[in-house]
């Protein structure tokens, strides 16, 4: 009886250390897994249920647009759509630190499920504020020092997230290796910022241990910003180090113009400001610290207490190199951090890229992509060759173009408008297709949506903003009850396009009179038909035919006085009174990154569709005037970005 005791007991504590084992796994993450695969138990959104979350940010800039960019694709894949059944209250402190106090408190009064919170110093006002909601939080270097909780595990009961401190001493070799005998790094931040008091601490400590000085300047704001990094660079330093100081950030034009001037090698953790003039990026991939925390910010979201989720920090180190500033200056990267920074250099690619007809569209998207190769370090003849096809707008043209690309071995099979992706895809199964320009991917045949689509392709979708379009007619054009546009029949982008104008304008209140054209002989009579039947403004969609005879419906629109709103910005210098358009440019720029990961060694089939990264308002004052259309001063010289 005692054996048969002691059995029971034991298994008993295998059952319950079974349990134990399986409930931590969820707290078992590594770099490596950067992808969200599993579905878990209040992980995913519930169908039918509308979330609403509160965000706070210090203030608009590319490392926090990287974050959020990767966190609403995460998001998206557990089943929260941005927009839909996520509704995002976004506040800011426009930079300013004594702003981040009251927009926690007002969130604190909104009817949210959860306040996702951005910054150190954003933390420090959401712990002190912050009493009604759960808080989790993302983009982050000290949590800790912020007041969130003695240790990861040991943290405040209505706050969780995750943290990304940066590779301070990943930072400090690399200067050092690039330039052998460095005594003197010099840092610029803010002393009342906790996240910079520990990095610069860090880092201070690493220098020591190398026999190098770190000499520090601090500023209160972003006005005292260029004085200070002007002196800075006046103190026989070998190079500046910029981290995540959200002050130097707000400022960081002016500390990559003054060490542009003085010849002063500027590194920065933030890598997505190598663009703006830094040499070189040791540091974070956002991108993927924003993808990573959407688990946490759906776990929330769903009603899980964060006392119970340990805080964790990520980071996905990554590399760049501003290769045009250093040849510049004359100044050769250690071979180890050009193989890091860009991995794809020396392989000689060879890359397809096919247009269906010459349009402002497929022109922007070609100078992205080859722009683009250009920055992340190829060189076209060296690193790769692309071979142009364009069909003219001709559908027997397409095919034979298809049947010849099919026919060659590309490592990347570049495509720009539906048309051109419908074609290419019925004839090659067996290479990599990446599309720019795709207005509805879904609507076009290419898979069942953004997640679960065609297992060799992937892409940039460029479907128009509808909805703002219309808002800023109606507000432009007070009391305004019908427009009109002209589309394609043949093109499945612009009958996509006309549905979902249509529907836009149905839910304003609006009539859309919609005339096809198949030709391009046809546009200018379409739309002499449109203006003929009363219409009070055109709302033109962008197809590949309209595109390329944009100029023949904004004459017909100058010849009967009807104001013209446009999706492409180029049209704004045509004529158009405004435009809300997709930065075609950028939709090239972002095929190029995808295409990128592809080349790593991904398969286009786990690389989800994406939407473009940029989106622009554009105004026309002399139209404005020509129309007498007041355009409300808040779309004036404004920009939206996904």
């Amino acid at each position: 009886m005692k054996f048969k005791k002691i059995t029971n007991a034991f298994i008993a504590l295998m059952v319950i250390a079974a349990v134990l084992l399986l409930s931590d796994l969820g707290n078992r993450v590594s770099p490596e897994k950067s992808r969200i695969k599993i579905k878990k138990a209040g992980l995913n959104a519930v169908e039918g249920h509308i979330y609403k979350l509160g965000l706070t940010y210090f203030a608009p800039e590319e490392a926090f647009d990287m974050t959020m960019k990767g966190l609403w694709q995460g998001m998206k894949e557990l089943g929260f759509v941005k927009d839909s059944n996520l509704i995002v209250i976004a506040q800011h402190a426009n930079g300013e630190m004594a702003n981040l106090q009251p927009i926690h408190l007002n969130m604190d009064n909104m009817d949210v499920d959860a306040i996702l919170v951005t910054s150190t110093p954003g933390i420090a006002a959401a712990v002190s504020a912050v009493k009604k909601h759960p808080i989790v939080f993302t983009m982050t270097y000290a949590p800790l020092e912020a007041g969130a909780g003695k240790s990861f595990t040991n943290h405040l009961p209505n706050i969780t997230g995750v943290a990304s401190f940066p590779p301070v001493e990943k930072t400090i070799d690399f200067i050092r290796e690039t330039f052998p005998g460095t005594k003197r790094i010099g840092t610029l931040y803010n002393s009342s910022e906790a996240n910079s008091r520990k990095v610069v601490a860090v880092g201070k400590e690493y220098c020591e241990k190398n026999g190098i000085e770190l000499v520090e300047n601090t500023v209160i704001n972003t006005s005292e910003v260029y004085q200070a990094i002007s002196a800075l660079c006046l103190r026989n330093v070998d190079a500046v180090w910029i981290s995540g100081d959200n002050t130097a950030i707000q400022a960081f034009h002016a500390i990559a113009k003054v060490c542009n001037e003085h010849q002063m090698p500027l590194v920065v953790n933030d890598v997505e400001f190598v663009d703006n003039g830094a040499l070189a990026g040791v540091g974070i991939g956002w991108y993927e610290t924003g993808y990573h925390s959407a688990p946490y910010v759906a776990r929330i979201l769903n009603g899980e207490s964060p006392k119970g989720i340990p805080i964790e920090n990520y980071v996905d180190e990554v590399i760049k190199l501003n290769m045009g500033l250093a040849e510049k200056w004359g100044i050769t990267f250690p071979e180890k951090y050009m193989v890091r920074s860009n991995p794809l250099k020396g392989n000689n690619y060879k890359f397809s890229l096919t247009h269906y007809v010459d349009s402002p569209n497929s022109e922007d998207a070609e100078q992205g992509l080859r722009e683009e190769l250009k920055r992340n370090g190829l060189i076209e003849g060296k690193d790769f060759i692309i071979k142009v096809f364009n069909a003219q707008g001709d559908v027997s043209t397409m095919n034979s173009i298809a049947d010849a690309v099919a026919a060659e071995k590309w490592d990347i099979v570049f495509v720009t408008s539906t048309p051109t992706t419908q074609t290419l895809v019925k004839k090659i199964q067996d290479m990599p297709i990446v599309f720019a320009n795709v207005g509805d991917p879904i609507k076009a045949g290419l898979g069942k949506s953004f997640v679960n689509h065609l297992p060799h392709v992937t892409g940039i979708s460029t479907m128009s903003d509808f909805e703002g379009l219309v808002q800023l007619v109606i507000e432009s054009m007070p009391g305004i009850k019908t427009v009109g546009t002209v589309y394609t029949p043949g093109e499945v982008n612009s009958v996509a396009y006309k549905e979902k104008l249509e529907e836009a304008v149905k839910n304003k209140g609006l009539t859309l009179i919609a005339v096809p054209a198949n030709t391009a002989t046809e546009v200018a009579d379409a739309a002499l038909s449109i203006a003929n039947r009363g219409i009070e403004a055109f709302t033109q969609i962008s197809d590949n035919l309209t595109a390329s005879c944009g100029s023949s419906i904004i004459k017909v629109a100058y010849d009967n006085r009807i104001p013209y709103f446009a999706f492409i910005a180029k049209q704004v210098e045509q004529g158009a009174v405004a435009a809300i358009s997709r930065d075609y440019y950028n939709a090239g720029a972002d095929a190029v990154l995808i295409a990128i990961e592809v080349l790593n060694g991904k398969s286009p089939g786990d690389i989800p569709y994406r939407y473009v990264s940029k989106s622009n308002v554009n105004v026309n004052k002399d139209a404005m005037e020509y129309f007498n259309v007041k355009v409300p001063e808040k779309y004036i010289q404004t920009e939206k970005k996904q």
